[in-house]
């Protein structure tokens, strides 16, 4: 009987596990939670180091961010090309290097010039390590990089979750030296990172030409449709750091303190739920279907959030867990299914330049997002709510016909070779 109990047990629980396989996957999982643990103490104390450190104002914080990560959008694209042709762990390695460099130099600035030139650094060096990171995944996850994907973004989660409060420790003290400690941690977490990725398996480049030995100079139209429809759904992203916290504080009854569990509550969720929730999303066509699911759920989401300045004070509380709950599934849901179209679509031959162009309108519409999103929710109240949420539901459906639009093309806006079609080879023709 406690044999056929424990049985059960187990299945039900390999269900929310977040470990990939034993192996280079499961390498690359611990290093990204330790990546990402400093990303966790680097997000939680870095607009107080700017500020109380470095000696900027707010205002100037937020434009030397804005200026820096609009030009870390420029790295993207030519080191996804130099990944495909220099191999993806190699050039994610130097990356990682110029990462932890650039991070450490960061405690030496005292001018917002320097700030600005520093953190410029450090965006060019995160959207390269992201270019690079995208080849690898698809090269250790094998048939199932979708599977690897949701794990490390669990992993991330959990990460993130454990920097927080080692932040706080640090924050508490109110000293310039915890402040730096922080910035400091951050730069090991990156050469940490570097040394665990080394131990992973050599991923060859990727041959100039495509199965008809040609290169292919753009990127399909289809792909760029959908890279387009990606930065639309992006849309989404400042609501839980951003708006959502001034939202409970200027427009609800809510009291202030259920700011502290937005965050957690999503962390929570995505590290629980990410891998369990992402399957079924192997194949394009059926990571288009859960782009256009995670649109009615991010409109659910943002329709109770918005609700919540009508409400009493205990209503508005429950109806936000409510809130954060329909969301974050449909964050998870987001998630696993760009990730499967980007790579999906993408030829095998230039899977680094394609994710070069996905990050780098990606990152164009996390810098509009901030503005956007502010803008219609907390300028327009529930109908700014709504018509954000329909915006990123239009997005989502809008992904199916597209995907099948990439599907009957193929990746070079050429017609698809029919299933089973005979390859003749290059040398013959």
């Amino acid at each position: 009987m406690s044999a056929v109990v424990t049985t059960a047990v187990r299945r039900a629980l390999s269900g929310f596990s977040m470990l990939p396989d034993r192996g280079p996957g499961r390498t690359l999982f611990w290093a990204t939670v330790v990546n990402t643990v400093g990303t966790g103490m680097y997000l939680t104390s870095s607009a107080l180091f700017f500020v109380r450190v470095v000696g900027m104002s707010q205002t100037q914080v937020g434009l030397g961010l804005t200026v820096s990560g609009l030009i870390g959008l420029l790295a993207g694209v030519p080191v996804g090309r130099l990944a495909d042709r220099s191999g993806p762990r190699r050039v994610y390695l130097v990356m990682l290097g110029a990462e932890a460099l650039a991070m450490a130099a960061l405690v030496l600035a005292r001018s917002f010039t320097t700030f600005v030139l520093l953190c410029s650094c450090i965006s060019l060096a995160a959207t390269a390590s992201a270019a690079a990171r995208g080849p690898l995944v698809r090269a250790v996850g094998g048939e199932r990089p979708t599977h690897l994907r949701s794990c490390l973004r669990s992993g991330s989660n959990l990460g993130v979750a454990l920097g927080g409060p080692l932040a706080a420790l640090a924050i508490g003290s109110g000293t310039r030296t915890g402040y730096e400690l922080l910035i400091l941690g951050n730069a090991v977490t990156f050469a940490v990172c570097a040394a665990m990725v080394s131990r992973l398996p050599h991923v060859p480049p990727v041959p100039p030409g495509g199965a008809d030995g040609q290169r292919r100079a753009g990127v399909s139209r289809p792909y760029l449709c959908l890279v387009g429809l990606n930065a639309v759904m992006m849309q989404q992203f400042p609501v839980l750091p951003l708006v959502l916290p001034l939202w409970i504080f200027l427009h609800t009854r809510a009291p202030h303190a259920i700011v502290g569990v937005i965050v957690p509550l999503s962390t929570v969720l995505v590290v629980l739920l990410q891998v369990r929730m992402s399957r079924g999303i192997d194949s394009p066509a059926a990571a288009a279907r859960f782009m256009a699911r995670s649109g009615f759920a991010v409109l659910a989401g943002f329709a109770l959030m918005g609700a919540m300045a009508a409400l009493p004070g205990w209503l508005a509380s429950a109806v936000l867990v409510l809130a954060m709950v329909v969301y974050t599934f449909g964050e998870i849901w987001y998630s696993a299914a760009s990730f499967e179209l980007s790579f999906a679509l993408a030829p095998a031959e230039s899977q680094g330049r394609y994710q070069g162009v996905f990050s780098m309108g990606s990152g164009i519409g996390r810098v509009v997002s901030q503005s956007l999103a502010t803008l219609l929710c907390l300028g327009l109240g529930f109908a700014g709510w709504i018509l954000l949420g329909v915006l990123i539901l239009a997005a989502g459906l809008a992904a199916v016909p597209t995907t099948r639009w990439a599907l009957r093309t193929g990746p070079g806006d050429e017609p698809a070779p029919p299933p089973g079609a005979q390859q003749v080879p290059a040398g013959a023709r």
